[in-house]
Parts: structure tokens; C-alpha cells; sequence
């Protein structure tokens, strides 16, 4: 598995310990952290919002091109063997849009826009998809997320405020699931409060998200019985 993000010594708000861990594509983790301060604080600097307090956390930065060295054999006969390359890593708040997203614990949406706009503006500021292809995707992933297919349409054009508090975590992480980015980083408490059923549909989600070669860290300030592996 190739290593997409990681923590070297990162300490937020002053806690006794350091964190130091690779994520790799394919996998999820939890990491649990002392206070809601320490989750949010780390968070921040996840996503490249702010910097951590002391360490680094960084990402792959992009795609590596294979280096041909030339070797002459004893028969005078050029060969080309192609070397392996070191992994070039880069801070998060140095990378470009779109390599780390998010999903906070209420969602994190616009207020005065409505969910379809929500979700869809990533995605043609970061990527520039097509209205079809955004449309056929929202369409897949409300199904996978859990929503019944009757309320798809009711609940796209509908404002943050005028929804109960699952669908607008809902409408959160659709959106990032939508943005494909390497790396996700998930407020645990998005789960918090939510009907079993639901639960279940987004860990799928998240795993399936995980399975095509991505990276999931989830942040939690207590105890959860989310599936996952935590990081020790």
C-alpha cells in the first residue's frame, strides 16, 4: 500500500503526547484525543488550516515520475533500470485544494445555500465535473448514504435551516465523499445522535470511499464504537 499522509511529533493545546503515524491508501483509523479542544485543534491542522503547535503533517505531494539511470553493460550494450524513487512528502497547509477534505460534526454547511449547492461548489472549484456526471454521482451516493430515493429531490434544494440535524450531517458528508480527494479526515462526532441504519450506511460509505485507494482518518474526543482500528 502506498503512504498518502502523515504525522511526525505533532502535538495541539498542550497534551502529554506526540503523535506519529503513516496512513496509507486503503486504510481507515481513529485516532482519540484527550478534549474536544485537542480534536478541534488537530482538525485545523489536518485539513491545512492551521499549524499544529510542534511536528509536521503532511501529505503525498502528487505523483512521482519514474527516473531512468543508464548502465553499460561489460559488452559495451546501454541498459536503462528504472530506480526506485523516495516519497516526496509536503506540509498540508502547503498543498493545492482538493488533497485533504473533511466532514465536521454538524456538516459544516453554508448557511444560505442550498444543500445541492453545498455539496456541487467543491467540486467544480477543485475538479470542474460535468452537471451530468455531478448529477449522476449526488443521485448513487444519496442511495449508499441511506436517504430513500422519494426524498432525493426535496432534500437537495432545501436550506440547511429548514432540515433536522442528520440530514445536514448527511449532506456534509456527501459532500466530501464527492470531492474524491487522497485523504479524508472525519469528526467522530458526525455519528453521534444517529439512527443505527444510518450509521451503518456511512461506515459502508466510508470504507467503500477507503477501498478505491484513498485514506480515512477519523477524530474522536471519547470512546466510540465505530468499527475501525485505532491508532495506538
Amino acid at each position: 500500500m502506498s503512504a498518502l499522509f502523515r504525522f511526525v511529533d505533532v502535538r495541539c493545546k498542550e497534551p502529554d503526547r506526540a503523535y506519529t503515524f503513516t496512513l496509507h491508501a486503503g486504510e481507515i483509523r481513529l485516532l482519540q484525543l484527550a478534549s474536544g479542544a485537542e480534536k478541534n485543534a488537530m482538525i485545523d491542522s489536518a485539513i491545512g488550516v492551521t499549524l499544529c503547535a510542534e511536528g509536521d503533517i503532511e501529505n503525498v505531494q502528487g505523483e512521482r515520475r519514474h527516473k531512468k539511470v543508464a548502465v553499460t553493460d561489460p559488452l559495451g550494450e546501454r541498459r536503462y533500470h528504472n530506480e526506485p524513487l523516495p516519497t516526496i512528502w509536503q506540509p498540508v497547509h502547503t498543498s493545492r485544494p482538493g488533497r485533504v477534505a473533511w466532514v465536521a460534526a454538524d456538516g459544516g454547511l453554508i448557511s444560505n445555500l442550498r444543500i445541492w449547492e453545498n455539496v456541487t461548489l467543491p467540486l467544480w472549484y477543485h475538479a470542474r465535473r460535468e452537471v451530468v456526471e455531478t448529477e449522476q454521482s449526488v443521485t448513487h451516493s444519496l442511495g449508499v448514504l441511506g436517504l430513500e430515493q422519494d426524498e432525493f429531490g426535496e432534500f437537495m434544494v432545501a436550506q440547511p435551516d429548514s432540515i433536522e440535524s442528520w440530514q445536514r450531517k448527511l449532506a456534509g458528508l456527501l459532500r466530501a465523499l464527492l470531492q474524491m480527494s487522497p485523504v479524508l479526515v472525519v469528526d467522530g462526532a458526525l455519528f453521534d445522535d444517529v439512527k443505527a441504519r444510518l450509521a451503518s450506511c456511512w461506515i459502508s460509505a466510508l470504507e467503500s470511499y477507503a477501498a478505491e485507494g484513498r485514506a480515512v482518518l477519523v477524530m474522536t474526543d471519547k470512546a466510540t464504537t465505530l468499527p475501525w482500528k485505532q491508532i495506538e
